[in-house]
C-alpha cells in the first residue's frame, strides 16, 4: 500500500500543489512555505484526523491516488473501499514534528488494544474482537458485562413468567371444582344470616323511631316551656343588680350626706368663733402690742445715777469756791444732770409700759381667761390662726364631698327603674327573677340535649324538618322480637363468610376469565403444548449463553498468541531491539512491559521510555514504527514523518536514515518532511528524491 500521487489546492499558503511521491521522498520547505498545511490536509484524510485541531481548518481541495494489491483508489471517496488504521494506531504510519510518540489521547490501552485488532482479522478482515461482538450480538449478550442485553433478557422474563403463569393455571385446573361447591355452601349460608340481620335490623328501626318520637315529644315540651320563659332576661337581671347596687350606694351616699353636712355645719360654727377672735385681736390691737411688749423693759436702780450727780454737784461746789477748776466741774456737772435726767426719763417710760401690759393682759383675759402671760397670748393668737386654717382648709373638703356626693343618680330614679324592671318581669325581687332564670337555663339545657340527640339521630340542623322525617321512619313493631346481643357475631360471621365468597369468586373468575383473557388462553390442551414450547425454549437460551462464553474464551486464547506476536516485534531479526541497537549502539533489548515499553543496557541496566532523552525516546519509538509496519504489511505500505529526526544529534541521524533506507529496500515508502538542510543533504546522499515547495 503506497501514496501514488497528491493534489492540494487552497488550504493555508498552498495555493495549487502536486506531488507525484517516489519510494523514498523528501519533501524540503523553509518556514511558513506550507509544509504543516500539507501534512496536516494528508493526515485529515488518510487517518480521519478531527478538523478541530487543524490549523487551518478542514482541507475540501485535497485527493489522494492509492495503490493497494495491483488496485488503485482515489480518496476521498463516497465508497469505502480501502481501510486505513484510525485513532492511536494511525500513529504507526504518521510521526508528528518533534512528536514521536506512538499514543494517542486515549493513552497505551488503546493504542495496543488497536494493535491487536489489526493483527487478528480473520477471513475478509474481521478483527476477533469485532467477532466476539457478533457472536454476543446474536445470542442477545452484553459483551463487556458477560450478561444479557436488556431485550433479551425481557424476552428471558417474560417468557419465564409466561411460564410460571400458565404452571399456575394448570396447578389450578383442578381447584376450582372444590371451590365452586364450596362457593355454593357459603352463599346459603349468607342468606340466612342475611335474613336473621334483617330482623335484627327492623327491629332496631322501630326502638329508634320510638326512641325519636319520644324524644321529639319532649323536644316540643320543652320548647313550649321555654316560651314562658322568655320574658326573663339575663340583662333584666343584670340591669336589676346594677340598680340595687345603685341603689344601695346611694343610700349610703346619703346618709353620709347627712354627716358631712352636719360636720360643715359645725366647721362654719367653730370658723366663725376663730373669726371673731380674730376682729377682737385686731379690734384690741393685742398683735402689735405684743410686738411692741416683746422689746426688754426693765427698770434699773436710781442709787448709781444721784451719786454721780451728788458727787458732780460737790465738785461743782467745790469749784465756786475755787478749790478746783471751775471750768471741768461745771462741764461734769452738767454731763451728771443731763444723765440723770435721761435716766428718770427712762424709768419713767419703762413704768409705763409695765403698767399699760397689765392692763392689756388683763383685758385680754376677759377674751382668753386661760392665759396667764403676753408669751401665752401670743402663743394663742398664733394657734388661733393656724387652726382657723386647718377648719377652713378641712371645710373646702367636706364641701368637695358633698357636692360629689350630691350628683349622680338619685334615689326616686332608681326606684322608678326597678318598678319598670317589676312590670316587664312580672316579679316583685331580684331574687324571684334569679330563680327564673336558672329555671330557664335548666330547660334550655335539656332543650339543647333533646335538640342534640334529635340532629345525631336525624343528621338534620333545619327543625322544620324533623316532624316529615320522623313520620317517614314510622315502623311497626315486629310481631317477634329478636335476639339483638347476637348482631355482632351474626356480622362478624357474615363478613368472613362475605370475604370467603368474595375470594372464591374472585379466584373462580380469573381463573375462568381474566387468565385466559390475559394469558390468551383457549383450552387446556393449547396450555400444557404452550408450557412444553416454553421450557424448552429457556433451556435453548441458557445453551446459547454457555456457546457464546466458550467461544469468548478460544477468541481470548488466540488473542493470547497475537500477544506473542507482537512480542516478536520486540526480539529477532530486523525487530525492534535489533533496530534500537543499531541507531543508539547501547541498548541491546526492548520489551513492552504492562503496555509499556522497557529498555535495557549493555550492563543488564533497564529503564523505562520515560527514563529516556527524548531524542532516544523518538528514535525508540521510529525503531518500533519500522519493525511494527514489516509485520503488519509484509506486502510494503507507505510512512509519513514530518522532521522525526530534529532532536537526533548528527551521528544518529546518519544512521537513522541509512535504517530507513533499508527499510524502503524491503518494498515500503518513506515521505519525509522537513526545513532542515543537513537533514536534507542526508536524505539526498542516500539516494532520496528532493521535492521543493
Amino acid at each position: 500500500m503506497k501514496i501514488k500521487a497528491i493534489e492540494i489546492e487552497d488550504y493555508g499558503p498552498i495555493k495549487r500543489f502536486t506531488f507525484t511521491p517516489e519510494n523514498f521522498t523528501l519533501v524540503f520547505g523553509l518556514n511558513e512555505s506550507g509544509k504543516t498545511a500539507i501534512v496536516e490536509a494528508l493526515t485529515y484524510l488518510l487517518f480521519k484526523k478531527s478538523s478541530v485541531s487543524l490549523r487551518y481548518g478542514k482541507p475540501n481541495n485535497i485527493s489522494i491516488e492509492i495503490a493497494d494489491k495491483d488496485r488503485m483508489y482515489t480518496l476521498p471517496s463516497k465508497k469505502v473501499n480501502i481501510e486505513f488504521p484510525s485513532g492511536d494506531v494511525a500513529n504507526l504510519l504518521y510521526v508528528q514534528a518533534s512528536e514521536s510518540s506512538v499514543y494517542g489521547y486515549k493513552g497505551e490501552s488503546s493504542f495496543w488494544d488497536g494493535i491487536k485488532t489489526m493483527l487478528g482479522k480473520v477471513g475478509k478482515g474481521i478483527p476477533f474482537t469485532k467477532l466476539d461482538e457478533d457472536i454476543f450480538e446474536a445470542v442477545g449478550m452484553q459483551p463487556k458485562r458477560v450478561e444479557w442485553k436488556r431485550e433479551k433478557q425481557n424476552l428471558i422474563q417474560s417468557e419465564e413468567r409466561r411460564k410460571d403463569e400458565l404452571w399456575s393455571y394448570l396447578k389450578k385446573i383442578g381447584e376450582i371444582e372444590k371451590k365452586e361447591i364450596e362457593l355454593a355452601h357459603l352463599s346459603e349460608k349468607n342468606e340466612s344470616i342475611k335474613k336473621k340481620l334483617k330482623e335484627i335490623e327492623n327491629f332496631k328501626n322501630y326502638r329508634r323511631y320510638r326512641e325519636l318520637r319520644n324524644v321529639y315529644n319532649t323536644y316540643l315540651e320543652q320548647k313550649s316551656c321555654m316560651q314562658e320563659y322568655e320574658r326573663y332576661k339575663h340583662e333584666y337581671l343584670a340591669t336589676w343588680q346594677e340598680l340595687d347596687a345603685k341603689k344601695k350606694s346611694r343610700t349610703d351616699d346619703e346618709t353620709k350626706l347627712v354627716e358631712v353636712r352636719e360636720e360643715i355645719q359645725a366647721l362654719e360654727k367653730e370658723i366663725d368663733e376663730l373669726k371673731s377672735h380674730e376682729e377682737i385681736i385686731e379690734r384690741e390691737g393685742f398683735k402689735t402690742f405684743i410686738a411692741k411688749a416683746t422689746q426688754e423693759v426693765r427698770e434699773t436702780s436710781i442709787l448709781y445715777p444721784l451719786m454721780t450727780f451728788s458727787a458732780a454737784t460737790v465738785l461743782f461746789i467745790l469749784s465756786l469756791l475755787n478749790k478746783i477748776p471751775l471750768l471741768p466741774a461745771t462741764g461734769i456737772f452738767v454731763v451728771s444732770l443731763v444723765l440723770l435726767i435721761i435716766f428718770l426719763a427712762r424709768k419713767q417710760i419703762a413704768r409705763k409700759i409695765l403698767a399699760e401690759r397689765d392692763v392689756r393682759l388683763t383685758k385680754a383675759k376677759k377674751f382668753f381667761p386661760d392665759i396667764s402671760s403676753l408669751a401665752e397670748l401670743a402663743d394663742r393668737i398664733e394657734k388661733t390662726q393656724e387652726v382657723k386654717i386647718k377648719k377652713e382648709t378641712l371645710l373646702d373638703e367636706k364641701r368637695k364631698i358633698v357636692t360629689h356626693l350630691s350628683s349622680g343618680e338619685t334615689l326616686q330614679r332608681i326606684h322608678e327603674a326597678i318598678a319598670e324592671l317589676r312590670e316587664k318581669t312580672g316579679l316583685a325581687e331580684l331574687s324571684d327573677l334569679q330563680e327564673k332564670l336558672d329555671k330557664k337555663r335548666t330547660v334550655d339545657e335539656e332543650l339543647s340535649t333533646s335538640r342534640g340527640k334529635i340532629f345525631g339521630m336525624l343528621h338534620e340542623k333545619d327543625e322544620r324538618k324533623w316532624e316529615r322525617m320522623i313520620q317517614e321512619m314510622k315502623t311497626s313493631r315486629p310481631e317477634q322480637e329478636p335476639d339483638i346481643s347476637s348482631e355482632q357475631d351474626l356480622k362478624a360471621e357474615r363478613e368472613n363468610i362475605q370475604e370467603s365468597i368474595e375470594e372464591l369468586m374472585r379466584e373462580i373468575k380469573i381463573f375462568k376469565e381474566v387468565q385466559k383473557t390475559r394469558f390468551n388462553i383457549t383450552d387446556d390442551r393449547s396450555a400444557f403444548i404452550e408450557y412444553n414450547q416454553l421450557e424448552k425454549n429457556l433451556e435453548n437460551y441458557e445453551r446459547e449463553r454457555e456457546a457464546a462464553l466458550a467461544a469468548r474464551d478460544i477468541f481470548r486464547k488466540m488473542s493470547g498468541e497475537m500477544d506473542e506476536f507482537i512480542q516478536e516485534i520486540m526480539r529477532g531479526d530486523q525487530s525492534l531491539s535489533e533496530y534500537f541497537q543499531l541507531v543508539t549502539e547501547r541498548y541491546e533489548k526492548v520489551e513492552v512491559k504492562n503496555k509499556n515499553f522497557v529498555v535495557t543496557d549493555r550492563d543488564g541496566i533497564t529503564f523505562k521510555i520515560e527514563a529516556l532523552s527524548s531524542g532516544a525516546q523518538d528514535q525508540l519509538l521510529l525503531c518500533f514504527r519500522l519493525a511494527a509496519l514489516k509485520r503488519m504489511y509484509p506486502e510494503g505500505t507507505f510512512l509519513i514523518l514530518d522532521d522525526a529526526f530534529i532532536f537526533a544529534d548528527w551521528n544518529r541521524r546518519t544512521i537513522l536514515v541509512k535504517l530507513l533506507k533499508k527499510f524502503i529496500e524491503d518494498g515500503n515508502q518513506v515521505i519525509y518532511l522537513t526545513s532542515d538542510d543537513h537533514t536534507r543533504d542526508l536524505f539526498k546522499e542516500c539516494g532520496a528524491r528532493v521535492v521543493r515547495i
